[in-house]
């Protein structure tokens, strides 16, 4: 088994599992008996469903990673986005609620026993530079606090190598297993580490991470085809969480904002007599003439032929 198959054998397992009835989630299952000797590590994969959040609580140490996709954590009332390659150590005992999962987002979570202890780990790590001293103390200091740290690492980085070594080693465990992953933890998060993927969650407020102009650019650019999915994906967030979003930055639900992009290219191509009204419904993204007269006479409170005839007046 190597990264692309690990990923495929994922997949399959969570497509049977959506169609079976139960729990929130499913341990991955090993092609092999794991040795008593092993480290009492169980994989688990988020079930997908659209509608509900799932809430966790943390026996043991906890790795969150991203396989695929975007997601958003929430723990404490902070809210965070999180995308393909990205993780989080929980420490034992930690609640934790996440949103609504959809197709193609797949979250693998590791539940490790208390040898692994990513507190301790960081504690024994030996570097005399300041800078990665200060790191570390920041990154524990803030994991005794809150329980938990946040590591934005991109799915093309090592970390996402190392993590896919972990699952491989998993379900093909081997004679070594407990020491290569005991070992490969270790290099996960010193990969992390040397990358500066440490997150200070402290720092990250979702309401200023992007500008109203963001979101209003974008529709801008997208009105013609534009979904809820879509824009949520490229943002990062969860459809239903951007939903809020937009409503609380901008004053206006998502519908509406499209909707208002759309009646303001209808007027500036109502100005030229060469676009018929035909042309317009279709250029900004309407398939219904009916729904579009209809759409536009409640925004305007005339007819398109009767705003065409005022703009020509001027």
């Amino acid at each position: 088994m190597d990264q692309t198959t690990i990923g495929e054998y994922i997949f399959k397992q969570l497509m049977m599992q959506e169609q079976l009835p139960g729990k929130d989630d499913f341990v991955l299952k090993t092609m092999s008996k794991i040795s008593a000797k092993s480290p009492r590590m169980t994989v688990k994969i988020e079930k997908i469903d659209g509608q509900r959040e799932h809430h966790h609580q943390t026996d043991g140490p906890e790795i969150l990673f991203v396989f695929s996709g975007k997601m958003v954590f929430k723990t404490f009332n902070k809210e965070f986005p999180l995308t393909s390659g990205n993780f989080i150590f929980f420490d034992q005992e930690t609640e934790y609620t996440l949103l609504p999962l959809h197709w193609g987002d797949v979250l693998v979570r590791i539940n490790m026993d208390a040898s692994f202890e990513l507190k301790n780990f960081l504690e024994n790590v030996y570097n005399t530079r300041l800078s990665v001293t200060s790191l570390l103390n920041k990154i524990i200091s803030a994991y005794g606090k809150d329980h938990y740290v946040i590591f934005n690492a991109p799915k093309v980085d090592n970390s996402s190598y190392v993590i896919d070594r972990v699952l491989i080693e998993y379900v093909e465990p081997k004679l070594l297993y407990c020491d290569k992953v005991s070992h490969l933890l270790a290099i996960l998060v010193l990969s992390l580490l040397e990358n500066d993927c440490y997150v200070d969650a402290g720092n990250v407020n979702l309401q200023s991470k992007y500008q109203i102009s963001d979101f209003t650019n974008y529709i801008e650019k997208n009105f013609q085809n534009i979904s809820l999915s879509s824009m949520a994906r490229f943002f990062g967030y969860n459809p239903s969480y951007l939903s809020t979003e937009l409503k609380q930055t901008t004053g206006y639900s998502y519908k509406e904002l499209v909707e208002n992009e759309r009646m303001k290219q209808a007027i500036e191509l109502l100005k030229n007599p060469a676009y018929t009204i035909n042309d317009i419904v279709n250029f900004v993204g309407y398939t219904s003439k009916s729904f579009f007269y209809k759409k536009f006479k409640a925004h305007y409170e005339v007819s398109p032929a009767k705003m065409r005839e005022k703009l020509a007046q001027k």
